[in-house]
């Protein structure tokens, strides 16, 4: 089973951001999408859940969290943000393989990046 993990980080108050859902979807071309999980970061805003991906083949996946939700709660956003959610799309190649993506969230910016580890 792969492994889909991250550590989101919530850049304002310079903490771990605990509380924010995410969901996880299977990318099913024109047949939309299928969500595999919803879950919420733990105390530490980190997640770490596995999954069964498709056929053991190259599969495209969608992670969406929804930062709005978490900053409003705080109090640490606008009225109207730009930045609700932060969609990232990826490609699961290898069905035995952890898949990390550190997340920092902010009322007006975010940033990824990616952190692979071939033995979850």
């Amino acid at each position: 089973m792969a492994i889909i993990s991250s550590h989101t980080l919530d850049s304002v108050s310079g903490l771990s951001a605990s509380g924010v859902r995410i969901e996880f979807f299977r990318l099913l071309g024109k047949k939309g999408k299928e969500k595999v999980f919803e879950v919420r970061t733990n105390e530490e805003g980190r997640i770490s859940e596995s999954f069964d991906s498709e056929d053991h083949q190259a599969s495209d996946y969608e992670l969406v969290f929804h930062s709005g939700e978490y900053l409003s709660e705080r109090k640490n956003r606008e009225d109207n943000p730009l930045i609700d959610t932060i969609v990232i799309r990826i490609r699961i190649t290898d069905n035995d393989r952890r898949y990390h993506i550190p997340v920092l969230i902010s009322p007006h910016s975010y940033t990824i990046w990616w952190s692979g580890n071939p033995n979850p």
